[in-house]
């Protein structure tokens, strides 16, 4: 699954560097991002001796909430700011289990294969070949270690007040379910986690844009 959006990395880089101070300040976000790690321990039968890694983590909202349940996390993003924000975050919060790696993974695998759990949450929707990411994250995992991404469901383009930096207009969860079972995903599971209330055009107007989990074990 491609993209035929327009996408500059660099420029999208600077434009989370840019957002990454005020971040967490928008509720939406919030609630997102604990519906999701809410979500990945419902799937994911979580345990105290596993190593993590979250891709496009932003300021580690999803890791934050995950970091109790595991032993270790490396939170990777392309923005230098929102690890700064994350690490400061998780300073206050006194989370102690959380690395950070700036990287670029549609660029560069990973060397590291030790994972037990790669996990992304509203990334995929900001790479233009989801065909390619989707494969190097089941690579880095353990054999028998899981994978579980969530992001929007397809959408019309009114989600991003800005769709600087977007790749697709949100992803059909199928094609990721096809995607994984291609590159040997066992015990695929796909399902609709929450739903993203925003006001539309027409402020007495509410446009709903759901967000699906997907997940698998690597064979």
């Amino acid at each position: 699954m491609t993209s035929e959006l327009k996408h500059n990395p660099a420029d999208n880089v600077k434009r989370f560097d840019d957002a990454a101070a005020d971040w967490e300040e928008k509720p939406l976000r919030v609630v997102l991002a604990r519906k999701v790690a809410g979500a990945i321990r419902q799937a994911i039968p979580l345990a105290a001796t596993m190593r993590v890694l979250e891709y496009g983590c932003g300021t580690g909202m999803v890791s934050r909430a995950l970091s109790p349940h595991v032993a270790q996390i490396m939170a990777v993003d392309t923005s230098p700011q929102m690890l700064e924000v994350l690490r400061r975050k998780a300073g206050e919060e006194k989370i102690i289990n959380i690395e950070t790696l700036v990287h670029d993974l549609t660029s560069e695998p990973l060397p590291d294969k030790g994972f037990d759990l790669v996990m992304s949450s509203m990334t995929l929707h900001h790479i233009p070949d989801i065909e390619a990411l989707l494969p190097r994250f089941l690579a880095i995992l353990k054999p028998g270690g899981y994978l579980a991404v969530a992001d929007l469901v397809t959408e019309d383009g009114s989600f991003h007040e800005d769709n600087t930096g977007v790749a697709h207009q949100g992803i059909n969860p199928e094609a990721v379910r096809t995607i994984l079972a291609k590159n040997g995903g066992l015990d695929i599971g796909v399902q609709e986690i929450h739903t993203i209330e925003k006001p539309g055009a027409n402020s007495a107007a509410v446009r709903k844009y759901p967000v699906f989990l997907a997940w698998c074990r690597k064979g």
